[in-house]
């Protein structure tokens, strides 16, 4: 298929909106993995009915099963990741789980992108990108914290050292070549 265009819309696409509870049902119920595929299509079918409304062909219900499928590993994939980068990255601060977890979710947010051709345009759906940005806000929020606690805690130290090499430059007639070498080799300033 070509870049930016749509395929032919299947079957659970072309529901009208009063079955929307329902597929949200269905695509719940294979996430459960505590049916069959086929008793949970069953079901749903009969709900569609309830509803008068046609049923769903085993083909059309088994491509959906199968894109659920695929999202949910993909999804599950990158909980891992995070869920692994977390625990080597604890050690070295929230700084870099913060950054994992914004990284996290606009990689989400960019595999959705990618496939929204594909996506059925749902409040649900709506809802999950509402979600997605107002998270990825909190976390770009969180990261600038952050940042701005890592220059403040630098500037912090900066000034804790400088006042110590005046210290010892007073106590141990320091000349002002070495305590310049010292700052150099420090922060990589020039002069005073």
């Amino acid at each position: 298929m070509a870049p930016g265009k749509r395929g032919r819309l299947s079957s659970l696409d072309l529901l009208p909106p009063e079955a929307e509870d329902d597929v949200a049902w269905a695509f719940e119920q294979l996430r459960a993995r505590k049916q069959t595929q086929e008793d949970i299509r069953e079901q749903f079918n009969l709900r569609l009915r309830m509803k008068g409304l046609e049923p769903i062909s085993p083909s059309a219900f088994n491509r959906a099963a199968v894109r659920t499928a695929r999202t949910a590993h993909r999804l599950g994939e990158v909980g891992q990741i995070a869920a692994a980068l977390a625990a080597k990255n604890e050690d070295q601060g929230n700084n870099d789980l913060t950054i994992l977890v914004s990284d996290t979710l606009k990689t989400i947010i960019f595999e959705m992108t990618e496939n929204a051709g594909q996506l059925k345009a749902t409040p649900l759906m709506a809802e999950m990108v509402a979600n997605l940005s107002t998270a990825l806000a909190g976390a770009e929020r969180a990261k600038k914290i952050s940042f701005d606690n890592r220059v403040m805690a630098h500037k912090h130290f900066q000034k804790q050292v400088e006042a110590a090499i005046e210290k010892v430059e007073a106590l141990k007639g320091l000349s002002r070549e070495a305590k310049e070498a010292f700052k150099r080799e420090l922060f990589g300033v020039r002069d005073g």
